[in-house]
């Protein structure tokens, strides 16, 4: 999600991510500000409000945890950070043993900011019948012994 925020003297975009929305959302259901929360987990309310607007995304376990702690999550609240968090990282790691075929796809589908949802939901099918195709030709190849020992 993409917001725009203006002023009279000046217009910043700011990227929010799911983990901000998150981390604001319940931190405002605690009726804590950012500098609350921010002394509760011992770093600089900066760092909390970078972390809301979308400018870091952390993704140290010891960070998501002190997090958790300090938005006094339950075992599902913890899952839903983590969830988060996951959905909010900048960068896709892909294996070093992908073909360059498979890198110039992905590194396509990631750089094309007009696919639409439906677009996103078309290749999602594709993705599903080849699965599915692949699946059903492996238990077809799977030798079907019957009877049983003597």
């Amino acid at each position: 999600m993409l917001t725009r925020l203006s002023s009279s003297t000046n217009v910043v975009d700011l990227k929010v991510t799911a983990l901000g929305n998150f981390v604001r959302n319940r931190r405002k259901e605690l009726c804590l500000t950012q500098v609350a929360l921010a002394l509760r987990m011992a770093v600089d309310d900066a760092y909390v409000s970078a972390v809301e607007t979308g400018r870091r995304v952390p993704d140290g376990t010891s960070f998501l945890e002190a997090l958790g702690r300090a938005l006094e999550l339950d075992e599902d609240g913890v899952r839903q950070l983590a969830n988060a968090s996951r959905r909010s990282q900048r960068y896709l790691r892909l294996p070093e043993e992908l073909s360059e075929r498979k890198h110039q796809l992905i590194s396509a589908l990631v750089e094309d900011v007009r696919l639409s949802e439906m677009d996103l939901e078309t290749i999602a099918s594709v993705h599903c019948a080849i699965a599915r195709n692949r699946s059903m030709a492996a238990a077809a190849a799977t030798p079907n012994v019957e009877g049983g020992s003597m």
